[in-house]
């Protein structure tokens, strides 16, 4: 439902107007009063004979804004319209001589991916900085537009804005932007400037939110307590609005980075509800793709939670990420598939069980490794494949002996599948862990012969050796140290 909020002097007119297309009032109602619970995205305002689309603040559609216009009765039904997502229907009540006809034409072209051409990028030069902005930075272009270039254009925007509203709305898409780009000294700036910004409960939340997401950008290990404290504070105040306005989505979204925040905190009930309650949500607005982001996120959370000692959380922690793949089919979303089946491979290895479980545990693993790696093939994927190939090697050698084939073999061919993509230049800390479990695995092997057993040694020594040449991580350079101490040792009982 959209609703018009107007002046009294405006309602007649407004009423018949509304009237004058069949059922429209289905869908329209009109109000001379403004609710805290209302939504932006669903309001039109109307007075002193203009008409206004408020801003935006809820990302319900691309950050375009529409001039204020003279309140006409094609004018009105126009916005009406496009509003309700019938574009088509608007382009009825505008001649194409009109600014209205363009910024509805381009605004439609940016909602639906068309070109944006070169004529339109000049209306907008001349008409608005900040849509000249967010068409830069999410319109399909004729023209490429380097960061740099979209970069000043937010700046420009921001500058030439006639309110602080409008500085805060363009200074906002521009944070995302920097933000996205890595460009986080930037961030910090304009966090710092939007402070004094807001002046409606609105604005105030788009402040706080985007204040605590440049915050969370920041943290690492080990977390601050204060800026923890600050982070999920910000967090639950900005759920709170949402749920106020029934925007049970957005308000989704941040229980689930506040659920990363509480587990940071060591508050694992706290972070078990926060995370629970977006799944609720996300089911019960049928978000598919969100509820399954979420449900990973719960799995993740229970599977960290596991390896600190609490063996109870394995197994919900696999229940969670096969909830997930309920969601996330392989031939609707074959990415996320491959990365849930790598995060219940890795769960898989790890859970304690007993010997005679073993062997349907390492099946298990065995199978959701081969899962991911269809999807992470070398040539399309190659860092992950090397990735999930070094987890599955590393796997292999805790699994029980296998009556088809050798476990052990199989782990060293993925210990060199996963060196040939991790190489010293590119990824010499990566290298460096998979020669070290390779070196592990090494030491299981058994010797066919002497010849064999020569080889064997030097390659070890040859792997060891390279270590001290990739990294000056000590934990790795004393594990390193370790295997030329045993090496030592072997070479004297081959002598």
């Amino acid at each position: 439902m959209l609703t018009i909020i107007l002046d009294k002097k405006e309602e007649i007119n407004i009423v018949e107007w509304i009237a004058s297309i069949d059922r429209l009032s289905e869908l329209v109602d009109v109000s001379a009063a403004y609710s805290e619970r209302m939504s932006n995205d669903k309001l039109i305002y109307v007075n002193d004979g203009m008409i206004n689309i408020p801003l935006d603040w809820i990302d319900s559609g691309p950050p375009y804004v529409f001039p204020k216009i003279t309140n006409t009765k094609n004018n009105f039904l126009a916005l009406v319209f496009f509003k309700l997502g019938n574009h088509q229907r608007a382009f009825d009540f505008v001649a194409k001589s009109s600014d209205l006809y363009h910024h509805l034409l381009i605004a439609t072209n940016l909602l639906y991916g068309y070109v944006i051409t070169i004529e339109q990028l000049a209306f907008l030069n001349k008409k608005s900085k900040h849509n000249l902005a967010v068409v830069y930075n999410f319109g399909f272009l004729e023209a490429t537009i380097d960061e740099k270039t979209l970069g000043e254009a937010y700046r420009e925007a921001i500058e030439s804005a006639s309110d602080s509203s409008m500085k805060l709305f363009s200074a906002k898409h521009y944070i995302n932007f920097l933000t996205d780009t890595n460009q986080l000294d930037l961030v910090q700036t304009q966090v710092d400037q939007i402070q004094a910004w807001g002046n409606t409960f609105e604005e105030n939340n788009t402040i706080r939110q985007l204040t605590a997401a440049h915050l969370m950008s920041k943290l690492s290990f080990p977390y601050d307590n204060e800026t923890l404290a600050e982070t999920l504070f910000l967090q639950k105040s900005c759920i709170s609005f949402y749920e106020g306005k029934s925007l049970f989505a957005n308000a989704g979204l941040l229980l689930i980075e506040a659920s990363k925040i509480t587990n940071y905190q060591k508050s694992f009930d706290d972070s078990k509800f926060l995370i629970e309650k977006a799944i609720m949500y996300f089911r019960e607005e049928n978000i598919p793709e969100l509820l399954g982001e979420a449900t990973v996120q719960k799995a993740i959370m229970f599977s960290n939670w596991s390896k600190n000692d609490e063996l109870a959380y394995y197994k919900p922690a696999i229940n969670s990420f096969q909830d997930a793949l309920k969601v996330f089919k392989r031939d609707e979303y074959p990415l996320k598939f491959a990365e849930v089946h790598h995060h219940l491979a890795m769960l898989y290895s790890e859970i304690k069980v007993t010997n005679n479980e073993k062997a349907i545990w390492a099946a298990f693993c065995a199978s959701s490794f081969k899962e991911a790696l269809m999807f992470y093939t070398k040539e399309t994927y190659p860092v992950e494949y090397a990735m999930v190939s070094h987890n599955y090697a590393t796997a292999l050698m805790g699994f029980p002996e296998a009556k088809i084939h050798n476990n052990l073999d199989k782990a060293f061919d993925l210990f060199e599948e996963a060196l040939a993509i991790r190489t010293a230049k590119d990824f010499p800390f990566e290298r460096a862990l998979t020669i070290l479990n390779q070196l592990e695995l090494y030491w299981l092997i058994n010797n066919e012969d002497k010849e064999d057993e020569n080889n064997k040694y030097n390659d070890m020594l040859s792997k060891t050796n390279e270590i001290f040449n990739l990294v000056d991580d000590k934990t790795l350079l004393d594990k390193a140290k370790n295997h030329l101490e045993e090496l030592k040792k072997l070479k004297s009982i081959m002598e």
